[in-house]
């Protein structure tokens, strides 16, 4: 039996509070305003989420408190890599920027579902000292095997994600993140967090895989449709647990 310890990160919720500064706007749809009147269908922002107004001459409707006259559409672009789920993403051409102060102790940062990035670059800055922490991922397009064959031949693809660790960012310091890339880059999470070791060791044998949310059927002339969906990644596992845990 072969054995490896897992590693686990406590995510870390970003308020509006920690939000320093980001590069990216908030200008999606109008901001709701109490004394303007709204038609069916027309978009607005409130507390960084977009709502959706689903009843005419909706005036004075909190979009929080008023359920039957908004609908919710989720967060803003600025926003949708704080929403915890990989298939939305925060989007902006060329490069982006967010400055968080988390405010307690976090040692981890980690990007998912990233789209069109050849740099991010993760810096933490403390009020006395300075820089404490710079470090930068390149995501060049690599190939798929090894060996001379792949390196010239064999398709090529670029990271998906970038994982920072060791950041000893103590409370008081801020945290910068700072993307470059191409017309569509997009980030699906920014995950800031504790890392720590969890349990005596996984077992071997474990097993990784995705569900797939796409819908495949066949028309009326029997060819075959695909229409792509979303996805989520799993993974099963068997784990060595020391008594207290």
């Amino acid at each position: 039996m072969s054995i490896s310890k897992l590693s686990s990160v406590k995510p870390v919720i970003v308020t509006p509070a920690m939000l320093v500064s980001s590069t990216v706007p908030e200008n999606d749809h109008p901001v709701w305003l109490n004394a303007t009147t709204y038609a069916v269908g027309q978009l607005v922002i409130y507390e960084h989420v977009i709502y959706e107004s689903v009843a005419a001459s909706n005036t004075g409707n909190n979009p929080i408190t008023a359920t039957d006259k908004w609908r919710s559409r989720g967060p803003v672009n600025r926003w949708k890599l704080f929403d915890k789920s990989i298939s939305s993403q925060t989007k902006q051409a060329g490069s982006m920027s967010y400055r968080i102060k988390v405010g307690k102790s976090v040692n981890y940062v980690g990007l998912l579902n990233v789209i069109g990035a050849t740099s991010i670059r993760v810096r933490v800055v403390h009020p006395t000292y300075g820089e404490i922490y710079d470090k930068t991922a390149n995501l060049r397009r690599l190939p798929l095997g090894v060996g001379w064959w792949s390196f010239y031949f064999s398709e090529r693809r670029t990271a998906t994600k970038a994982l920072f660790d060791n950041l000893n960012a103590i409370p008081g310091t801020e945290i910068l993140i700072d993307f470059l890339g191409a017309a569509n880059l997009g980030i699906g999470v920014l995950l800031v967090g504790v890392k720590r070791e969890f349990t005596l060791g996984v077992k071997q044998g474990a097993r990784v895989g995705f569900d797939d949310y796409s819908k495949k059927g066949r028309n009326e002339y029997g060819d075959l449709d695909v229409i792509e969906g979303a996805f989520s990644s799993r993974a099963g596992f068997s784990m060595l647990l020391r008594a207290s845990e």
